[in-house]
């Protein structure tokens, strides 16, 4: 059986850790071509570069990894990277694996989950995943649930318009609950912006926050991940609310 064709990708950029972790779980399993952004895209959500132009440069790191770098968003790198560096277009496209959790309405801001949301925009099966820790390095558990899901993903398929946004517990492998089919839940970061002065005497302001999860009675995906589950959730990029076309309808505009 011909190996899948898998493009890699994130937002943490290519020198992250996470993405070197993914790179390895998905040699295992497929044909790989890695295009990342240069630095660190934290929640850009889905920017694109339309003003300046993108430079990519050629990337070799230990253990015979190798990819290409990109001046641009996440969603940037999976454009380019389909549109102009592969010869043919991926398999699959992932997304990771991200240091901190993509859940709740954090989902809208995150690079991980657009990039994947790109993918599946040029109608290619994707997925985005994310380790539940900015400190846990321990990757070896978000590695056994990538292959296993892609590996699903190129069996099955996935329906258009629709990515899955995976979500792994940061605990080991062997302490996993399971895999849990989940819906986006309503967490989100509390924010707090902390005023401080620079040197110079000048004010500014470091944006803090702490996960709020509300929904504690709903299987959702912040619920599973804080349980010890992995959560899967199918997500799209449809933004009309179909509930509402009726009533507004009745309005009158004249």
């Amino acid at each position: 059986m011909t190996q899948p064709k898998i493009l890699v990708t994130n937002d943490d950029g290519i020198y992250a850790s996470g993405i070197k972790a993914l790179w390895k779980a998905m040699s295992e399993i497929g044909e790989v071509t890695v295009v990342a952004p240069n630095r660190e895209q934290s929640a850009v959500g889905h920017a694109i570069t339309v003003s300046d132009p993108l430079r990519v440069q050629e990337v070799k790191r230990s253990n015979g990894f190798f990819g290409y770098a990109v001046n641009g968003t996440p969603a940037d790198c999976v454009k380019i990277a389909i549109q102009a560096l592969l010869e043919e277009k991926p398999d699959v496209v992932i997304s990771g694996i991200n240091h901190g959790s993509n859940t709740g309405n954090n989902i809208i801001y995150s690079g991980t989950v657009s990039a994947a949301t790109e993918g599946t925009m040029l109608d290619i099966p994707s997925i985005a995943i994310s380790l539940n820790s900015f400190e846990n390095r321990d990757f070896s558990g978000a590695q056994s649930v990538a292959k296993a899901v892609v590996s699903n993903v190129v069996k099955n398929g996935l329906w258009k318009k629709t990515l899955l946004n995976v979500n792994v517990p940061a605990i080991p492998e062997n302490e996993f609950k399971g895999f849990k089919i989940t819906q986006q839940g309503n967490a989100v970061f509390k924010d707090n912006f902390e005023k401080r002065e620079d040197p110079r005497g000048n004010t500014y302001y470091w944006m803090t926050g702490k996960m709020m999860n509300p929904d504690l009675e709903i299987d959702n995906d912040q619920k599973a991940i804080s349980e010890g589950y992995v959560s899967i959730t199918p997500i799209h990029y449809r933004l009309t609310n179909h509930e509402f076309i009726d009533e507004l309808n009745g309005w009158d505009f004249s």
